[in-house]
Formats: structure tokens, C-alpha cells, sequence
């Protein structure tokens, strides 16, 4: 009888797959793109931003090109720098902004389960959206002097221009995501033996998040919209008071650094909007695949 002896080890299990030259040169290709994509988008920015100051200090210091209402980029920045160490600028930003937050969140709390809401009833969405078209479509300022008559000059007068400049971007792109969640995805729902709440909790709020987040920025980009306006044309405090008093001392280098602070503030905001969005994303990617 024959003696049975054991496979080789380094016959029984395949061999790792050995990259050739060309798959070498390929993944070196695309190595060398991605690290030129990431300088790109740092690189080109950064010389937008260099040029256009550096074009901005040369303007304004020529006497031949100088304006006596565009103070030079030094001058700006010296003024940006000291209203940052004013007690009456922080003390400006939350009269200002305390109506913003309120508003905001008013907007927030009401505008995104009615707007999901909205997205599935069809009935409720033939006789809201013509009004909910009127809103974006119609400049919100004409609005603007009817609330300072019936609520006057008071907080509650602002909270409510900044909430009708937010709300109906708010509830628009959430209307429009839960209307295209798939019905497939509801039927299997219901077919693992889901209730409506479940149905909603699991399927169509996070199904809508994508459209959720775009109301978000808009939104906000809005509410500072709101706030700015009401504060320059009919309430004249908080930031606003301070612009229209830099104004009248002919002091331009401070009211761009107003105008840039709250540009600056809006543009965070929704730059951390999307980076939740984008960690959720990443999230429920992962949590997919496992």
C-alpha cells in the first residue's frame, strides 16, 4: 500500500496575485492625479485669494485708482481685528443674532416635518405647493413693512422676516426628497412586517436626509440674508446699527469688516451643514455594507 503524504504547503493554497508593469503604472497614474487633484484644490484657491488682494492693496493706495469708499485691504484688516476686541460688536452679534437662532430654529422645528410630511400626501401637497411656490418666487422684502405694523419695532418683528426669509427654502428640497423616496422601498418595509412609524423612522426620513441638509443650508444662507435686510432697511440694531453708524462717520474699513464677519459666519455654518451630512453619509454607508 502506498503511503499517503500531505499536500505541499506552498501548493495547497494559490499564490498571492503579483501586480505586472502595466497595473503598476496605472495605479502610479492614478496616485500621481489624486495628489494633483488635492494640490489643485488647495493651490488654486489659495491663488485666487493672493491675487485678487493683492490687486485690492494696489487699487486702493494708487492715487490715480484710490477710492475714497473701498478702504485698502491693511485697513480692513485692522479694522476686522479691532472690532473683534469690542464688547459693543459681540454685544451687537447677539442682538443680531439671538433673532437669527430663534428664527432659525423655529424654521427648523416646523419646516422639515412638514415639508417630509407634505412629500406623501398628495392631496396636502396640491394645496400647499402653489403658496410655497408664491413664497420663493416673490420677493420677501415687500413683506417686511406689513410685520412692522402689526408687530412693530420689537425682537418678535425680526424673528419673524428672518423665519419667512428661511422657511419656505427649507421646506421645498424636503417636500421634493420624500416625494421620490421609492415605493418599493416602503412595500418591502411593510413586508418585514413594519408599522407606519417604523415606516418613517427607517425609511423615509433617511431616505429624505440628502434633501433634508439642502433645505438646511439654504436656510440658514437665507435667515442671514433676512437678518441683514431688516437691520439696514426698517430695525436699525445689533449688526445693523453698527453698519448704518460706520456709514455715517464715513468709516469704511469697518463696515467691510461687519459685511465679512457675518459673509464669514454664514459660510461656516454651512460648511459644517455639509460635513454632518457628509459623516452621516459615511455612516450609513458603512453601516450598509456590514
Amino acid at each position: 500500500m502506498e503511503a499517503i503524504t500531505a499536500p505541499d504547503a506552498s501548493t495547497a493554497q494559490p499564490s498571492a496575485p503579483t501586480l505586472t508593469s502595466r497595473d503598476e503604472r496605472l495605479v502610479g497614474g492614478w496616485k500621481r492625479r489624486r495628489r494633483r487633484d488635492r494640490f489643485a484644490a488647495i493651490a488654486l484657491p489659495l491663488a485666487i485669494a493672493i491675487g485678487f488682494i493683492s490687486y485690492w492693496q494696489y487699487a486702493t493706495t494708487h492715487r490715480s485708482n484710490a477710492s475714497v469708499l473701498i478702504p485698502t485691504f491693511t485697513d480692513f484688516v485692522k479694522a476686522t481685528w479691532k472690532l473683534l476686541g469690542l464688547g459693543d460688536f459681540w454685544h451687537a452679534v447677539w442682538i443680531s443674532e439671538s433673532a437669527l437662532l430663534t428664527a432659525f430654529g423655529m424654521a427648523v422645528a416646523i419646516g422639515i416635518p412638514f415639508g417630509i410630511y407634505v412629500g406623501r400626501r398628495r392631496t396636502l401637497d396640491a394645496l400647499t405647493s402653489g403658496y410655497l411656490d408664491i413664497a420663493v418666487v416673490t420677493p420677501t422684502a415687500v413683506f417686511m413693512p406689513l410685520i412692522i405694523v402689526f408687530l412693530g419695532p420689537t425682537y418678535w418683528a425680526r424673528v419673524t422676516v428672518i423665519f419667512i426669509f428661511a422657511f419656505a427654502y427649507i421646506v421645498l428640497p424636503c417636500r421634493v426628497a420624500s416625494s421620490t423616496v421609492s415605493g418599493d422601498l416602503v412595500d418591502m418595509a411593510h413586508s418585514y412586517g413594519a408599522n407606519k412609524t417604523a415606516v418613517w423612522r427607517d425609511v423615509i426620513v433617511p431616505a429624505s436626509v440628502p434633501g433634508i441638509f439642502a433645505g438646511l443650508r439654504q436656510g440658514i444662507a437665507h435667515a442671514f440674508t433676512g437678518m441683514f435686510l431688516i437691520e439696514l432697511t426698517f430695525l436699525a440694531v445689533g449688526l445693523g446699527y453698527l453698519i448704518v453708524g460706520y456709514e455715517e462717520a464715513f468709516d469704511p474699513a469697518y463696515v467691510f469688516g461687519v459685511s465679512v464677519i457675518i459673509v464669514v459666519q454664514a459660510a461656516a455654518c454651512m460648511s459644517l451643514l455639509q460635513y454632518v451630512e457628509n459623516r452621516l453619509s459615511a455612516q450609513w454607508r458603512s453601516a450598509g455594507r456590514k
